[in-house]
């Protein structure tokens, strides 16, 4: 079941949103408390004196990113749902001229199982594809050259960005790479080895050889990227990774400037990543005291209409602190639910969030 339009009141002069067009399509699956799922296609409206839409960005859509985010987001792994697609965006931009907002080439991604599902995640192990342990290690793409620096700052603060420059690697993969000082503070939920391909040597040469198997291509300089890296790290600070410590490189084009510490010590880890998006940035511009819509044509806000969630834009531009998401989307779900309840006159006296 999928809308597939707004419907307008032009007879008002206001435009105002009255409900929506759905196509219920052949054997789509309902709830026990529905009706037994339809033999044929069928399309029926819905009126509502508010519409309140919280259907996602378009990172599950290939052709969109590919537009948007620029070549080589269509072959991006899709970490959850395959099914926000971008249609309700479009379809508000079409219907009602709803403004579009924020940074449209802009995407929250991470670095992703390179074996996980390509095109929707797994609701058994979910989460448990990403791979944040990258700030105690290195990264380094098929060639076996580093390619970021991958102690910039905190986790939370990277994490969200790591996975565009993933993709820009050949091949669109990495490789994450450590020894037995750091692999003991790896998450188990992320790295056992019953969720992701653990590659393993006792020794470098025996490493790279496993990653070779897993689709290196550049051995010998993944070995001399290792050895200068090593070579680089500078002694006599703490290590801590709980801070920005400042254990770092020196002298590498490509520095680390926390937490690096040599990896020497067998037995060594890698595993295989890849790009995971998680969703998308632009979105749909509205009043931020109560989530209603702004329409591009008048300027001011389309009666009946809010958003929420991943289709409201203008919230993230390159990058995304951990867990900012949960907060808009209580902040302005709750924002939106209490406008489009006054606008009935059946809501009671609560107060702003």
């Amino acid at each position: 079941m999928a809308v597939t339009k707004l419907l307008t009141d032009s007879s008002s002069g206001t435009d105002a949103v009255i409900g929506v067009e759905v196509h219920h399509r052949a054997n789509s699956s309902t709830s026990a408390s529905n009706p037994p799922p339809r033999t044929q296609d069928a399309k029926f409206t819905i009126r509502a004196k508010a519409v309140i839409l919280a259907a996602g960005g378009f990172e599950a859509n290939p052709q969109l990113r590919a537009q948007y985010l620029g070549p080589g987001w269509d072959a991006a792994r899709v970490r959850g749902t395959p099914y926000n697609t971008g249609d309700l965006l479009q379809i508000a931009q079409r219907d009602v001229a709803a403004k579009a907002v924020g940074n449209w080439s802009g995407c929250h991604s991470v670095a992703w199982d390179a074996d996980a599902p390509a095109h929707g995640g797994d609701r058994g192990v979910s989460n448990e594809f990403t791979k944040s342990g990258y700030p105690l290690g290195i990264m380094v793409n098929r060639d076996g050259e580093r390619f970021v620096d991958e102690g910039s700052d905190m986790r939370n603060y990277t994490y969200a960005m790591i996975g565009r420059r993933i993709l820009a690697q050949p091949g669109q993969v990495a490789f994450q790479v450590w020894d037995a000082r750091t692999t003991g503070w790896l998450r188990e939920e992320e790295y056992r080895a019953s969720v992701t391909k653990h590659l393993v040597g006792n020794s470098v040469e025996e490493l790279a050889d496993r990653c070779v198997e897993a689709g290196l291509t550049g051995r010998e300089r993944f070995l001399d990227t290792l050895a200068e890296y090593n070579a680089a790290v500078k002694p006599g600070k703490k290590w801590d990774p709980a801070v920005k410590d400042g254990v770092s490189t020196t002298g590498l084009v490509v520095p680390k400037s926390n937490w690096a510490l040599p990896i020497d010590q067998a037995p060594f880890l890698a595993v295989k990543v890849t790009s995971g998006i998680t969703f998308t940035f632009g979105g749909l511009a509205v009043n931020p005291e109560t989530a209603a819509v702004v329409s591009e044509t008048t300027g001011r806000e389309v009666p009946g209409l809010y958003c929420v969630g991943e289709m409201l834009g203008g919230l993230f531009h390159d990058n995304y602190p951990g867990g900012s998401g949960l907060t808009s989307g209580a902040v302005f779900g709750r924002r939106a639910g209490r406008a489009a309840a006054m606008s009935l006159g059946t809501a009671r006296a609560v107060s702003r969030l």
